[in-house]
């Protein structure tokens, strides 16, 4: 059996879900990438951070995953990065135009350290 090409890491305290894609990218495997994006998107309060650092290729399924999950994200007001691209996904993302429409970050670890602190919770005690 083979590995599915995301992986989506336990939701951080801070409200960051982070999903890890790997190997290849394509059509096969749109339906696993799609149920993988709509629940981080689900879970996360604050961000969802894709990190590419171990994806091998990508072809336009990521794409319009990608700008999909930009979509539902910005629906929950939640950030949206896509850490470690490869230089084969930001050419990608140049050919089509895209490259301004999502953020990127050159690392998982830079991504989760440029996000803005969550907001405090205010309460009153009686």
């Amino acid at each position: 059996m083979t590995e599915p090409p995301v992986v989506e890491l336990p939701g951080r305290e801070d409200g960051t879900v982070v999903c890890r894609l790997r190997g290849e990218i394509d059509i096969e495997a749109r339906s696993h990438l799609h149920a993988a994006f709509t629940d981080a998107a689900a879970c996360a309060t604050r961000a969802v951070v894709i990190d590419c650092s171990r994806l091998e290729f990508a072809d336009s399924t990521l794409l319009n995953a990608l700008l999909q999950l930009r979509r539902d994200a910005a629906a929950r007001r939640q950030a949206l990065i896509v850490a470690a691209p490869a230089p084969q996904l930001l050419r990608l993302l140049e050919l089509t135009g895209t490259a301004d429409l999502l953020h990127t970050s050159p690392s998982l670890a830079q991504a989760l350290a440029g996000l803005r602190p969550a907001p405090r919770a205010w309460c009153s005690s009686g």
